[in-house]
């Protein structure tokens, strides 16, 4: 479990995180916010990285600041802005950090990971060579060197491509339910596709938590959508603003979905993205 009460971190006059009290389980929980609004500093804390200004975090019992220790044996942590040692291969890479945890015999667990995230043709070639999508994949790996009891991720599927996003999100959903993995993103798509929990950080505090049904609920027949002819998209779009959610070329127009009812709309079963947005927005 993971749990986090009046939890502030600041930095000079900004307050990226403000009073955060949230609670986590052995699942795949989702932190999703606009870029800026506190979710990486969030996950620093807990990856024992970065010390909090106020309040406090415990990662199953353990402090972030008095058992930084005990909580990197059970943690696996991908970083946002990941990288590896130029000069070492994909497999030696691996190797190095399988050495730093501590894993005895790792070689069939590295040969799994490299499989498993499509790596075993460039294992050989230095980490320097790497696209920022193979690197991505690299840094996955790592992270799940040790079966870690904790997995924490920022930005996961950041630089790879469909396939590799959606192969990453099927191994998320297919994690057993002894271990907590906590997934922070700025793609709501991430977040609908593999997690049942969720908070929203909205300026450094939390705007919602609970279910992602029931952050859809919550603007269940508000959302509208109307077909807008490509001539007239920027006067309506001015007379909405505010309003407006997305927007989605159609055949010779446009598609806008929108908060509250319009001449011509559709009341519309909210998606994530409108439920998001709207709040985010609000």
């Amino acid at each position: 479990m993971i749990n986090a009460e009046q939890l502030s971190k600041n930095y000079g006059q900004v307050q990226a995180l403000r009073e955060v009290d949230l609670t986590i389980e052995n699942e795949v929980f989702g932190l999703l916010g606009p870029n800026g609004a506190g979710k990486t500093t969030f996950i620093r804390i807990l990856a024992t990285l970065l010390p909090p200004s106020s309040g406090k975090a415990t990662v199953f019992g353990h402090d972030v600041l008095h058992d930084r220790i005990a909580i990197r044996k059970i943690l696996g942590y991908l970083p946002q802005e990941f990288g590896a040692y130029p000069k070492f291969t994909g497999r030696e890479y691996l190797q190095y950090i399988a050495a730093l945890k501590g894993i005895r015999r790792p070689k069939a667990e590295i040969e799994r990971l490299l499989t498993q995230f499509n790596l075993t043709d460039i294992a050989r070639r230095r980490t320097k060579a790497f696209s920022g999508g193979i690197l991505r994949r690299l840094g996955i790996a790592q992270a799940l060197l040790g079966n870690p009891k904790v997995l924490l991720v920022d930005e996961p599927t950041g630089g790879l491509d469909p396939e590799e996003r959606a192969r990453f999100r099927d191994f998320l959903m297919d994690l057993t339910d002894d271990r907590l993995v906590l997934l922070s993103t700025h793609l709501v798509e991430d977040i609908a596709m593999t997690c049942r929990r969720l908070a929203v950080l909205k300026q450094g505090r939390i705007a919602y938590q609970g279910p992602v049904s029931g952050l859809i609920a919550r603007y269940s027949g508000k959302v509208y959508a109307v077909v807008v002819a490509e001539g007239e998209v920027q006067q309506r779009l001015a007379e909405w603003k505010g309003r407006v959610l997305t927007t989605q070329q159609q055949g010779g127009g446009r598609m806008v979905r929108l908060l509250g009812e319009v001449d011509g709309g559709q009341a519309v079963t909210p998606s994530l993205e409108d439920a998001y947005l709207a709040l985010i927005r609000s």
